[in-house]
This record gives C-alpha cells, structure tokens and sequence, in this order.
C-alpha cells in the first residue's frame, strides 16, 4: 500500500474509479493574437472633440447648479446663525471655485494635446544631406568649442600693426 492508497482508504474514498479522480489541465502558453485597429488622426481629433465638449458641458452644468444651491444654503445659514450652517456655505464656495479651475485647466490641456499633436506632426527627419565647405569650417560648426588653433597646439598672440 503506498502513501495515496492509505489516504484514499481514510477517506473512503475507491481511487480505481474515474469519477473521483480530478485532472487538471496542463499549465501552457497560450497565444492570442489581437489586430490592433489603428485609429485614424481624424477620428482621434472627433473623439478629443466629443470628449471635450461632454466634459466642458457638464462642468458648466455643475457650476450652474452649485450657484443655485449656493444662494438656498446662504438663505439657510442666515435663518439659522448655525455655525455648521457657515461651514457648509464655505465648503459649497470652496468646490464651485474648484470646479471652475477644472473648467480653466481643461482648456488648458486641450491647448497642451493640440501643440502636441502639431510638434510631432512636423517632424522631419533627414537622411541624406550635403554639405559645402572645408573640413575645418565643419568641424568648427559641430563642435564650437574645439576649433583649429585648439586642435594643433597653437597658440593664437594678439600682434598690434602700427599704421604708417
């Protein structure tokens, strides 16, 4: 009888049977492959757009509601000189000031996306290109701070000419 025998035995439990054997699936990998759909720049500017929009609405729509909701606490903090009352009233002006940031910021980064999108729209790389010069005035152009008198050890002494 072995270690499984004495256990199954235990437990009752008839181990030449399949019903009570449990197999598990081997662990593997598994390969998904996912096309990626690519969104067209069109697309992109309809969504930010649409997205822009929702959001600029709904934060107007916020403030509007904050303003009206402002007034009816004010009236109640007056009638009932409630210190809490006051509490509430500085905490609604607090988060009507806040969501009028956000309304401010999110002009502020669509203004940030669109630069973006601009800079790296215009970027062009070149592979080829000629230049015409000597080598010395090359070199002098990529590394200003060598330059030719550097390079040979020479060095350059002011010499005043006397005009005759």
């Amino acid at each position: 009888m072995d270690g499984f025998e004495k256990i199954e035995k235990a437990l009752g439990v008839d181990s030449t049977t399949e019903s009570t054997l449990v197999t598990y699936p081997k662990p593997g990998v598994v390969a998904i492959h996912v096309d990626p759909v690519p969104l067209s720049d069109d697309k992109l500017q309809l969504d930010l757009k649409a997205d822009y929009d929702s959001v600029r609405k709904n934060l107007k729509e916020l403030v509007e509601m904050g303003k009206n909701s402002l007034d009816g606490v004010i009236a109640v903090a007056q009638e009932g000189d409630s210190p809490r009352a006051y509490e509430v009233v500085a905490l609604m002006i607090k988060t009507l000031s806040d969501t009028n940031r956000e309304l401010l910021d999110l002009h502020n980064r669509i203004k940030t996306i669109r630069k973006t999108e601009t800079t790296v729209n215009n970027v062009s790389n070149t592979s080829q290109s000629i230049y015409v010069g000597s080598t010395k005035e090359l070199q002098d152009i990529i590394n200003s701070a060598r330059s030719y008198t550097k390079a040979f050890g020479v060095e350059v002494v002011d010499v005043e000419v006397e005009d005759k």
